[in-house]
């Protein structure tokens, strides 16, 4: 009987004197994303199927977001899982002789998980760093005028795949329940030549965090 005593004493201490930042957040973000497009290569592409004067020209940057929860295991550590919609991306390869273009339109998406390193600076901030893995989506949509004209059934073409995925930021904590999160996140070897090539893509976004 003693030693069940002892036991459930020793049970009620410690959960008494666990840390206080073991708990569950949730949070939302917004901002730039961009990607890296080669507009040479997408032009050469021509070159190598008799076109001459191929010239490619691409919007490479839009807005981007993310939805994330996440549990902070210790001061030090936290999980994070997520989605994130990265934009969409246009571009157009005008051709001639004889006159055409080509253009595309790229989306990508995924869902990510990620461990976090965190560094509390003074009572307010905390800045982090995280590495992870995107289970990702690229998708693009193809249309051609002209001398141009995309194959049926080539419309649209997706490449799935899971890819490192790491950033940095900072908090700021409004209250002990919500922070303000400024963060960049690097996006490695998405989509592949039939999306319109592998790309890397940044989102440099600002959100809110609310600690359960």
């Amino acid at each position: 009987m003693k030693n069940k005593i002892t036991l459930a004493a020793a049970v009620t201490f410690a959960l008494a004197a666990a840390p206080t930042y073991a708990q569950w957040y949730a949070g939302a973000s917004v901002g730039k994303s961009d990607i890296t497009f080669n507009n040479a290569a997408q032009s050469d592409q021509f070159l190598d199927l008799g076109f001459t004067n191929p010239n490619t020209v691409s919007s490479n940057r839009d807005t981007g977001y993310r939805v994330f929860g996440g549990y902070q295991l210790h001061k030090y550590i936290a999980v994070e899982a997520g989605y994130v919609d990265l934009g969409k991306f246009d571009f157009r390869t005008d051709v001639s002789p004889p006159a055409g273009s080509l253009a595309g339109s790229t989306r990508i998406s995924g869902f990510e998980l990620s461990a976090l390193g965190l560094l509390p600076v003074g009572d307010k901030f905390t800045a982090f760093a995280r590495v992870g893995a995107l289970a990702g989506e690229t998708k693009t949509s193809y249309t051609g005028t002209g001398s141009i004209q995309v194959l049926i059934g080539g419309e649209t073409q997706k490449r799935s795949s899971t890819q490192l995925v790491y950033g940095a930021g900072v908090s700021y904590a409004i209250n002990d329940k919500l922070s303000v999160r400024g963060e960049w996140s690097k996006y490695t070897k998405l989509g592949n030549v039939f999306t319109g090539g592998q790309t890397d893509a940044n989102l440099y976004s600002l959100g809110l965090v609310y600690r359960f």
